[in-house]
């Protein structure tokens, strides 16, 4: 060669250098110069400059690599390491120890010791902390030191780096199966089937095959999937194995094992069946066999087929572990024991087997054993969940709250999990536990995204929602739960109790959620809550029925109540709570009027020897609140240092004296009530011993101390302030304003009520106390007061002051004047007849006649009736009251049955009146005319008249009742004689001289007519006499001939009265019954006049609705159809338009024999008239209607039977 025929070191140096640069440079070396370049680069690698240097180095390693030098290779990266302090030979140093220890040759150690690599590791690390190798060397080292953790953390780290490399993830796929994380192993398999599908020259380690490389790649990732176990994890599995079962025999049972975890048993049977006839029959395949029997049920046949594979194979571990699990679900847990211990002897690997042998200690509560032996099965499998769900709930058990965070952090942090449910949901009852709502809604979300089938989870999500205060969320999670699991009874209760506790409101469906709790007749305990909470729901449900004095509802709901409290006492008699609501349940009967009583309740509660809970007894208004003490005394002996309870009891006792009161007669009876009161005084002093700065208690003590019977105002004074200085609240100052309302203290009780109402300007009470306030000094406001407390609320107090205050402006007339307020004294009477019934429910007095006040349009309502016969009842038991009070109500009551038709009742009561005055003998005159006992009425007219009269108006008035009875008897003479005489008196009856014009017409007396006129001409526009007196003006002219006249006298009134509603219908009326003559039937008059009438009658309509009257609407309707009806026949039209406004008619006035009397006359001139139909109306009709319209009905009926 050329280089041996030189001379001189620097030429040599000089050729061996361009042997170098030029061979390095060719990019396809012949095989033959390889050789001669790597002499080159040797000769250089000391004799270049620095630069050139490294480069030579890295060409040399590169050549080696390619060469196969590999001892070599490492040994030159040695040197340049030293030499050059940069990251490359330290990755070939890495690389070639990665090489080395994946695939070693026997006989063929790696060139550096252990000391010297994990040397250049570090410095290679602290270089590049993302270096591929050196990762992947330290994963390496990892490994051979037992480090598995820190193994696959840098070995995935590695793999992630070196891009389409099939070596890390094959590295980090072995550590990940060795460890026993499933997951891990799928994620690897999966990254390396995508490098193999994306390559199409892929590098297999190891050089195998890529076809055969592949096929185990998805067979291991199938394993990782059924070692996973969650579902969908396993359809996947089966999906795979699926392709390769018939030729492999251990992808047949991993196929079976999904099968038998997807409780697809009769698919399992088919393929163990498959494999028996492809392979044989292997202990494997009865195996299987033996866990379908298992799984299936068949406990009895899978023991004897274990037993005998255990026997034939007696080094078979997982044939010990499947009869150890089946030991221990028939309960023979000394067997189970001995079965999984020696599974675990045979494959110390086998995690279940120490599972089930931690199950078998916990079942023996050794928990020390227990745990040490879920945290061996976890160490061999830190991927099961079986094995992390009962190692974290052991850890709950044992109170060992930070190594179970530790665990379950782990393996939430571990991603790409599906099956890592158990751990969010246990993660979530962590944080609950802890009360951190948010971090436990999104472990318990996390746990749903991957089960969101799974009912617990959902309870324990609506259970974190409704510690965190969502109810309307809890709601709507729980009712979510129960759909998945109807059958499930804890969602149920929930719904139950969230809508009972007011939350959302829905207290009527609480009480059925928790009733169709009962019905699944669940187990004691959940009984006895579910019942508790039934009862709550009640009473709240009561309380509101209270509130709305809906006192019936009241009593209902609770006795129903103390039933179901008396069934859960019954299972569970020492808790306090069940004692407690079943004496809240006695208390609120209290106020229940006598009207309601007795009250049915369970013999147990009074006779304790009852067995039968089914049994009930009728019992009085005391002994229920004996009951309610009873109760109390027992929850305090479960209980005895609540004050709460204390506070019930004195309570209780003090309404049970008042209740005890109103029997009280003389000194020695009321001993007992004043006992009862001191008894409670003493429970009140006791809860305040343990409770001082209730204010509530104060209160209840102030009050039982300002009884009359205790007469201890200093204490009740002090209780009462010391309320409101504890807990300022309405009813506290307002208690305080009662009292000294109630000692003539006015200035101070206006002050508390103040205060009461700035505190709360929604609590009625305190507005009543100021109503009182301002009725005491007779203030202005007081009307008002009252009227805005029953706008806030029912109340007792309100109900009488209101009730009064109105009574006393509509007695009053001259109060009507200075308020001008008759429309607000029309409207002020239905809400004052409201509030009396409210007041007088339960009381015997004489506030029941004011039950009615106003008759209003329709007549009374048959409640004054009641009313007033128990005020007569009250006042015959009470001899202290004034006669005049009764006669007032006799009177009250006469009238009221005059009202309604009962006449001869009237009688009765106007007689008994003892001293009768001017209106109670009109009254009985009046109640004998309408009884037809017409002698009678005029002498009891002719009483009142001479005798009891007060002025001249009221004999005029007197003299017009006696006119119409000598009208009655055909003596229209004297009548004349009477209706004059009267009109003579100094304010003479403007209705007197309306009757005498009246008659003079009907006598034809133009004299008497014109005279009775000219007086009436004074009152001419007043607005309830005016209509008349036009119509007897346009009927004088009448009367003359003088049609055109009367219709201008009707015409002119209206236009300067347009708001008169008779005075329209006066006009319709006229212009109907003076239409043209029939020669002129056809002419535009008619369609005028018809068309005018039904005008009019539409107005009279709309303004009788406007002023709220309903007596002349079906007059009115029946005028427009008249109307219309006169109209189409004068048009000959047939477009049914007063057949319409009949059925209007109809609509509007259903009771109106006239309104259906012109519905079958429109529908007769329509021509739609079905004869049977029509003539069934018209009979029923004819019987209710007016002689007229009877007669006419009847002629109806019978020319259809005729026509028919």
């Amino acid at each position: 060669m050329l280089v041996d025929r030189l001379t001189g070191e620097k030429k040599i140096v000089e050729v061996w250098r361009s042997i170098a640069q030029t061979l390095s440079t060719m990019a396809n070396l012949p095989e033959e110069h390889t050789p001669k370049l790597q002499e080159a680069l040797e000769h250089s690698l000391n004799d270049s400059v620095l630069g050139e240097n490294e480069t030579n180095y890295q060409s040399y390693l590169r050549l080696l690599y390619r060469t196969g030098q590999l001892a070599r290779l490492v040994v030159a990266a040695q040197t340049m390491a030293r030499i050059f302090p940069t990251y490359l030979p330290l990755e070939w140093i890495c690389r070639m120890f990665v090489r080395w220890t994946a695939y070693p040759v026997e006989g063929n150690e790696f060139p550096l010791s252990q000391e010297e690599t994990t040397e250049y590791m570090g410095k290679l690390l602290r270089i590049n902390k993302a270096s591929p190798w050196g990762n992947l060397a330290r994963g390496l080292m990892y490994r051979e030191e037992g480090s598995l953790v820190e193994a696959k953390a840098h070995l995935r780290l590695g793999a992630d780096n070196i891009k389409n490399s099939l070596m890390g993830w094959e590295l980090l796929r072995s550590v990940q199966e060795e460890s026993s994380d499933w997951p891990g192993v799928e994620t690897s398999c999966r990254k390396s089937l995508a490098i193999l599908s994306g390559d199409a020259r892929p590098t297999v380690p190891g050089g195998e095959d890529p076809q055969a490389y592949e096929t185990r790649l998805r067979l291991t990732q199938a394993r990782a999937l059924v070692h996973m176990g969650h579902k969908n994890h396993l359809k996947k599995a089966v999906d795979m194995l699926e392709q390769y079962y018939k030729t492999d025999l251990d992808c047949g049972l991993l196929l079976v094992r999904s099968k038998i975890k997807l409780l697809e048993f009769d698919m399992a049977s088919e393929a163990l069946k498959e494999l028996e006839s492809i392979f044989g029959s292997r202990y494997q395949l009865k195996f299987f066999s033996a866990s379908l029997l298992r799984a299936q049920g068949e406990r009895q046949q899978a023991r004897q087929l274990l037993e005998e594979l255990v026997k034939e194979e007696p080094g078979f571990a997982e044939g010990h572990l499947e009869l150890g699990r089946l030991y221990f679900e028939i309960g023979e847990m000394k067997q189970a024991q001995v079965c999984c211990m020696r599974a675990g002897k045979l494959d110390p690997k086998l995690a279940q087997a120490f599972l089930y042998l931690g199950h078998f200690f916990r079942h023996q509560d050794n928990m020390d054993k227990a745990l040490k032996c879920y945290e061996k099965a976890l160490s061999l499998s830190p991927c099961d969940d079986d094995v992390g769900a009962a190692l974290s709930d052991l850890y709950r058990v044992l109170g060992q709250y930070e190594a179970n965070i530790q665990l379950l952090h782990r393996v939430t942090r571990e991603g790409g999990r599906a099956s890592c449910g158990w751990a969010w949901l246990r993660l979530g009852l962590h944080h609950l536990a802890l009360r951190s709502h948010e971090p436990a809604i999104q472990a318990f979300q996390c746990a749903l995204t991957i089960n969101p089938h799974d009912g617990s989870g959902y309870e324990c999500l609506g259970d974190t929602y409704l510690a965190r205060g969502a109810f309307s969320a809890a709601l709507k999670v729980f009712t979510h739960a129960s759909h998945l699991n109807p059958a499930a009874l804890y969602p149920l209760y929930q719904i139950a109790h969230i809508k009972q506790a007011s939350i959302v409101g829905e207290n009527l469906q609480s009480v059925e959620d928790f009733a169709a709790v009962l019905k699944w007749d669940p187990l004691r305990p959940v009984c006895v809550v579910s019942l508790v909470g039934l009862a709550e729901a009640l009473l709240a449900t009561a309380r509101k029925h209270q509130e709305q004095c809906f006192l019936t509802n009241v009593k209902d709901d609770c006795t129903q109540a103390i039933t179901c409290l008396i069934r859960a006492a019954s299972m569970k008699p020492e808790c306090s709570c069940i004692w407690k609501l079943m004496g809240d349940a006695c208390v609120m009967l209290y106020p229940m009027p006598p009207s309601l009583a007795p009250f049915t309740l369970p013999a147990r509660l009074v006779h304790r020897e009852t067995q039968d809970l089914e049994e009930t007894v009728e019992v009085t208004k005391v002994q229920v609140l004996q009951m309610g003490i009873r109760c109390y005394g027992l929850a305090l002996q479960g209980n005895p240092e609540d004050a709460t309870l204390w506070h019930d009891l004195g309570l209780n006792t003090y309404l049970q004296a008042r209740a005890q009161e109103g029997s009280t007669g003389g000194p020695k009876e009321e001993t007992p009530t004043r006992e009862l009161l001191n008894r409670a005084i003493q429970a009140l002093k006791k809860g305040l011993t343990l409770d001082p700065s209730n204010g509530k208690m104060w209160s209840s003590l102030g009050i039982v101390a300002s009884h009359k019977l205790c007469g201890n105002n200093a204490l009740a004074q002090h209780s009462l302030i010391k309320a409101c200085v504890c807990q300022p609240s309405a009813a506290a100052w307002t208690n305080l304003g009662a009292f000294y309302l109630s000692h003539g203290k006015t200035q101070l009780a206006h002050e508390a009520f103040s205060q009461a109402q700035s505190l709360d300007p929604a609590f009625v009470t305190c507005w009543v106390g100021q109503a009182l306030v301002a009725e005491g000094i007779g203030h202005t406001e007081m009307f008002d007061l009252f009227r805005h407390t029953t706008l806030l609320g029912i109340h007792s107090e309100s109900s009488l002051g209101y009730a009064h205050h109105v009574t006393d402006m509509a007695c009053d007339p001259a109060k009507h004047s200075q308020r001008a307020a008759e429309n607000n004294l029309k409207q002020a009477l239905p809400t004052a007849t409201d509030c009396t019934v409210f007041y007088t429910r339960g009381r015997r007095c004489r506030w029941f006649q004011h039950v009615w006040l106003d008759p209003g349009d329709d007549g009374p309502p048959p409640v004054g009736n009641k009313a007033y016969e128990m005020a007569l009842d009250s006042l015959k038991q009470n001899q202290g009251e004034s006669g005049d009070v009764a006669d007032g109500v006799r009177a009250n009551l006469g009238r009221t049955l005059t009202a309604q038709g009962r006449a001869e009742e009237a009688m009765a009561h106007f007689s008994a009146i003892k001293e009768p005055d001017y209106f109670t003998q009109c009254g009985l005159a009046l109640a004998s005319l309408k009884a037809g006992k017409f002698e009678e009425a005029y002498n009891g007219y002719t009483a009142a008249l001479h005798w009891l009269a007060p002025d001249d108006a009221q004999k005029s008035h007197i003299l017009v009742a006696l006119a119409s009875l000598q009208y009655k008897f055909q003596n229209s003479e004297e009548a004349k004689k009477l209706l004059f005489q009267g009109s003579q008196l100094q304010g003479a009856s403007v209705r007197g001289l309306l009757v005498l014009a009246a008659l003079g017409l009907v006598l034809h007396d133009a004299v008497l007519t014109n005279a009775a006129l000219a007086e009436l001409t004074a009152h001419q526009h007043h607005k309830e006499h005016l209509h008349n007196i036009a119509f007897l003006r346009a009927a004088e002219a009448t009367s003359k001939g003088n049609i055109w006249e009367a219709r201008c006298i009707l015409s002119r009134t209206l236009h300067q009265h347009p708001s008169s509603a008779p005075l329209w219908r006066a006009l319709a009326h006229h212009l109907l019954t003076h239409l043209p003559s029939s020669r002129e039937s056809r002419g535009a008059a008619v369609i005028a006049a018809t068309t005018a009438a039904a005008a009019c009658a539409s107005a009279a309509a709309k303004l009788t609705q406007a002023a709220g009257s309903h007596k002349t609407i079906a007059q009115d309707a029946v005028t427009s159809v008249l109307a219309t009806m006169e109209l189409e026949r004068a048009r000959q039209s047939s477009e049914g338009i007063s057949l319409r406004q009949a059925q209007r008619a109809v609509l509007m006035c259903p009771g109106s024999p006239e309104a259906w009397a012109m519905f079958l006359a429109a529908r007769v001139l329509s021509g739609h008239a079905q004869t049977k139909n029509v003539c069934q109306l018209a009979q029923i009709w004819s019987h209710k209607a007016s002689p007229g319209v009877s007669s006419w009905l009847k002629t109806l009926a019978t020319g259809m039977e005729k026509v028919a």
